[in-house]
């Protein structure tokens, strides 16, 4: 009997550990464990995978809860910007994140789509799971919080229902003992700084005031601020104004804004900064600054509608190097990346072939600057809802994201990505670009933590996986249940029905009104008969009888074609953001490729290195943001995993019911 038992319990440990490589209940934690690595989920710690989370606590009416119930709060999406002080990480968020860009499609580009119907279209197609809003319509903002690493306390510092400001911060940094933030506060640039011994915040510094707020929407700038490091002696932030983008430093930022100098504006940067929201990434301008070999080296999204290379393409990403002269407020400013009539090394985008990426994000690593690519996925998401154009999104997928690293001297070499003329043997890692999978868009957070080089990525599968589901069809074989199942899916993608006034699938006046006169005369159970005829009969035609309509159905073909082109892309997708990490920048090795196991975690948005640990943050438009702490060489194999542990992952919840009687008699035994 002992035998069979035992025999029993073998099986269930070799199940156990199948499953070891997704997160599962380890003594009441989440932990992910990989290899030689355990991560753990330190925000809502008693909360699983694909549950509410977004590190507070929503209460209604738009208020949060440091600590409430539990219940978490869904509009927190992204883990915006982190840093770390003593056993605390900073941690921003961002709410509700597609929502707000959803937003500025609607009224700042000029997007007419009614809410209510877009949420309703949005919870059709992601099943319910993607966040539209809070059930009683009330919004929270973004937050300013700080999370004892040691306890999991949450403290809010600031939010709209805390001190009355609505936060939207995207980077951050220590400096001279006190913290600083870049980002919006309540829709205007500004710079925030924290005194961690008081948690005291204060606004030291506005780019455009709020007398100014009209004007700077009617010109469309974007407000969203992010380029922000210390250099020797000096804070050195970007800002924007009514003006253009600016880069200050200041070597007392504690004074306010009298204590900021410009050292660079639109001008000097060589007019590279798009920073309206038809411009690339909405308009991204200063990315990211970081200091290197006693220099600023500034990444630049440069794309706008006037120096689109074609339609489905965004002008690439700048680099622009900045040398202190004899005084701090004296710079002079080289194009290292960019046009190579400005002097630059590099043309946009470091490789002609590469034209994806339109920002670079930077990261010093063993003595080089790595800069991974991070493609332009806005404009291919507003394609595919307003025009149901796949065009743009699919030249993405075949063109994933590559890293790069510059040495001292300014020479760069390949080290993620596919062969190109410029790199004939492709990345020196051996791995194509996106780490070889396509649906990797942004090489979105680097960390030197340890030792070790840590790459996040944007995976942007878990916000295809509406067309995902399609990933398998062959239309040629499908039946007509599932060429009707197609059709209605994407008359309810586009909102057809419901909105005729949107542009939905345009690419011309013309294919418009047919395709709107398709929808509008015949139902889907119709158009998918036509469809299914028509995919399996090169001689079909609706030519002789009604001309409009074999107009109106080639321009169907033509947006399924695109339709399932990116569905084929996602055949081999593994939803969820990817994490590797290297010990000597060259040679990866794979944490994670689905999110810590969760599908939902699309982006790993933000790290902090701690001495016992790197914070990561996750990005999350479905169930909110998370936050959790990587113990790098855990040694996994050298913490065996035990029979209550294995218990616990196999039955969850039931055997905690049983854990606590059993747990003397079962440790005895075993």
């Amino acid at each position: 009997m002992k035998k069979k038992i035992l025999r029993i319990l073998s099986l269930m440990l070799i199940a156990a550990m199948v499953f070891g490589l997704s997160a599962g209940a380890y003594n009441g934690k989440v932990i992910y464990k990989s290899g030689n690595y355990e991560v753990t989920k330190i925000s809502h710690p008693d909360k699983g995978l694909s549950e509410t989370d977004g590190i507070v606590d929503y209460i209604g009416d738009g208020a949060v809860s440091a600590s409430d119930k539990g219940q978490g709060d869904r509009g927190q999406n992204y883990a915006w910007a982190s840093v770390p002080y003593g056993d605390y990480v900073y941690v921003s968020t961002n709410f509700n994140s597609l929502g707000l860009t959803l937003g500025f499609m609607d009224s700042v580009l000029g997007h007419d789509f009614d809410p209510t119907e877009m949420n309703a279209t949005l919870n059709v197609m992601f099943n319910g799971h993607f966040y539209t809003g809070e059930p009683d319509g009330a919004t929270t903002g973004g937050l300013l919080t700080k999370i004892n690493t040691k306890t999991n306390e949450v403290t809010v510092l600031m939010g709209k229902s805390v001190d009355g400001n609505s936060v939207q911060l995207r980077n951050a940094c220590v400096f001279n003992d006190k913290l600083y933030f870049c980002g919006s506060v309540n829709g205007l640039p500004k710079i925030v700084e924290v005194d961690p011994a008081t948690d005291k915040c204060t606004i030291i510094y506005e780019g455009i005031n709020p007398k100014d707020y009209y004007a700077a929407y009617l010109q469309g700038i974007c407000t969203g601020i992010r380029g922000l490091c210390a250099y020797d002696d000096y804070l050195v932030v970007s800002m924007v104004t009514l003006e253009g983008p600016q880069i200050l430093i200041a070597s007392d930022p504690s004074a306010g804004q009298e204590a900021f100098t410009v050292i660079a504006d639109q001008d000097d940067l060589f007019d590279y900064p798009a920073y309206h929201f038809p411009d690339s990434i909405y308009g991204g301008s200063i990315w990211e600054i970081v200091e290197f070999n006693d220099a600023l080296y500034v990444s630049i999204c440069t794309g706008t509608p006037d120096n689109k290379p074609d339609e489905n393409t965004m002008q690439s990403f700048a680099i622009v190097r900045g040398d202190m002269g004899e005084s701090f407020d004296e710079w002079t400013w080289t194009p290292v990346i960019g046009d190579k009539e400005d002097g630059a090394k590099y043309t946009f985008g470091i490789d002609p072939e590469r034209t994806r990426a339109g920002a670079g994000v930077l990261q010093i690593y063993n003595g080089y600057l790595y800069i991974g690519e991070y493609n332009d996925e806005e404009i291919p998401l507003e394609n595919i809802l307003f025009k149901a154009n796949f065009d743009f999104m699919n030249a993405n997928l075949e063109q994933s994201v590559s890293l790069y690293r510059m040495d001292k001297n300014e020479n760069i070499e390949l080290i993620v990505g596919d062969a190109t003329t410029m790199f004939p043997n492709g990345g020196i890692s051996g791995l194509g670009s996106g780490f070889g999978r396509n649906e990797n868009q942004y090489i979105w957070r680097m960390a030197d933590h340890n030792g070790k080089l840590y790459v996040g990525t944007f995976d942007t599968s878990s916000l295809l996986e509406p067309i995902g589901q399609f990933a398998n069809g062959d239309l040629l074989t499908m039946s007509p249940s599932e060429w009707a199942s197609l059709i209605g899916y994407i008359k309810t993608f586009i909102d057809l029905q419901n909105q005729p006034e949107v542009q939905a699938m345009a690419v011309s006046d013309e294919e418009t009104d047919n395709l709107h006169y398709l929808f509008e005369n015949y139902s889907v159970e119709e158009i998918a008969n036509m469809a299914m005829t028509k995919a399996n009969s090169e001689v079909t035609t609706f030519a002789a009888t009604e001309p409009q309509l074999e107009l109106a159905m080639s321009a169907l073909f033509d947006t399924l074609s695109g339709f399932m082109e990116c569905a084929g892309y996602m055949k081999d997708a593994e939803r969820g953001f990817d994490l590797y990490v290297s010990e000597d920048g060259v040679n990866f090795e794979t944490i994670t490729i689905n999110g810590f196991g969760d599908p939902y975690n699309h982006g790993l948005r933000t790290f902090s290195s701690f001495e016992d640990g790197l914070m990561i943050g996750t990005a999350n438009p479905f169930y909110a943001c998370q936050v959790w702490m990587l113990e790098d060489d855990a040694a996994v194999e050298e913490k065996p995993i035990g029979f209550l542990d294995v218990m616990e992952t196999v039955f969850g919840g039931i055997f905690d019911y049983f854990k606590t009687f059993f747990k003397d008699i079962f440790e005895m035994i075993f």
